[in-house]
């Protein structure tokens, strides 16, 4: 930064430039993401709620993170986002010792699903490899979760444009 030698891209972080596996190594790899993030107070006490709730030991099932823009959202989620991921906590510097002190730990098999509502227009499906074209936000999240099964749940919603009901969301 001082000598002016950096791209400002470098340091915008993308949930779904990370999701897809095309957002640069420090955003990117699980290991070298926490090698580089300060865990503040906030970030982790999302972190101990998120693991409460992941297993089963509690925690909020919904979080509204509130700050400014350039506040840490994105990297907040990025955090979620690679501790509910296929490295071990135990990998993770500074998250090991987080859960480790409250007496936590994270499934190994965790079902994500992001959804980043600026990635992509209602007119642009998501092209799946070897499945359906998805058209809504809910298709999406289907798909993600519960692959094909989960996304034939709410194939005529998807197809319709519309929000399937709560009942079959359960």
């Amino acid at each position: 930064v001082a000598t002016g030698d950096f791209q400002q891209a470098e340091f915008a972080a993308d949930l779904n430039k990370v999701h897809n596996g095309t957002a640069s190594s420090e955003y990117s790899d699980p290991v070298e993401f926490y090698g580089r993030t300060y865990l503040t107070k906030g970030l982790s006490d999302l972190l101990i709620g998120a693991a409460r709730r992941l297993s089963g030991a509690g925690g909020d099932p919904v979080v509204e993170l509130q700050t400014n823009f350039g506040g840490g959202k994105t990297h907040s989620m990025l955090a979620l986002y690679h501790m509910a991921g296929n490295k071990p906590a135990s990998d993770l510097a500074g998250l090991d010792i987080l859960l480790n002190e409250a007496g936590l730990s994270v499934p190994e098999t965790v079902n994500r699903a992001v959804l980043v509502g600026t990635a992509r227009g209602p007119s642009n499906p998501a092209n799946t490899d070897g499945g359906p074209q998805i058209y809504t936000t809910w298709g999406d999240l289907a798909w993600q979760i519960g692959g094909q099964e989960g996304f034939d749940m709410l194939a005529d919603d998807d197809a319709a444009g519309t929000a399937p009901g709560s009942e079959l969301l359960e």
